[in-house]
């Protein structure tokens, strides 16, 4: 049986599709990785899944919902958790970083500049570092969130602490596990090289 192909389809972020590009990464899956300018968003909105962004194509076929599609992936490749009770985790844990996500949108999103300066000092003073805790306190001192070893929780977990990081440097000064954790996946074989080369992106 043939390899399935693949299509990410995504702006030029990190985003919401980093997850997935890590996992063909670290499982050296070959993929079409397209990324679209704003200015060509509108045309392409109504034919996507559920009118957002990102999908995947897997053999011509849209799938959409980045955490549906990771997920997956993430079982496809064998990086969701070995026993139920794992799967139960990394779920949990990715279904967390919607609620870090969804802080982050908040501010960044926000068009008037008084409304802005104000929700972004919540998310930095108050939002960020509880979120942060919480992770840390899951992660306790292990390499990865479940003992089998990385998964798409790990990736979705990096991948975020790394524009969080970008934003606000000496975030992670507070959370050294979280900090040896974002380098470890960083570093993980696959993933060392995309992120050497994959294209710069603000998010």
């Amino acid at each position: 049986m043939s390899s399935p192909q693949y299509k990410l389809v995504y702006f030029n972020a990190r985003g919401l599709a980093e997850a997935a590009r890590f996992i063909f990464a670290y499982s050296k899956v070959a993929y079409e990785d397209v990324r679209i300018e704003q200015e060509a968003w509108p045309a392409l909105k109504s034919k996507t899944p559920f009118l957002q962004l990102p999908y995947l194509e897997i053999n011509g076929k849209p799938y959409g919902q980045s955490a549906a599609f990771t997920r997956l992936l993430a079982k496809k490749y064998k990086l969701a958790g070995t026993t139920d009770e794992e799967q139960a985790q990394v779920d949990a844990i990715v279904d967390y970083m919607k609620d870090v996500v969804a802080s982050m949108i908040k501010w960044f999103t926000e068009k008037d500049e008084a409304v802005k300066a104000k929700l972004l000092e919540e998310f930095r003073t108050v939002s960020l570092p509880s979120q942060l805790d919480v992770l840390q306190q899951h992660l306790g001192k292990a390499d990865y969130f479940v003992p089998s070893g990385p998964t798409f929780a790990d990736f979705s977990v990096a991948s975020m602490l790394f524009t969080i990081v970008k934003y606000f440097p000496g975030t992670l000064d507070k959370h050294p596990q979280l900090k040896e954790h974002m380098d470890r996946v960083h570093a993980l074989p696959g993933i060392k090289e995309w992120v050497a080369k994959r294209p710069e992106s603000q998010n």
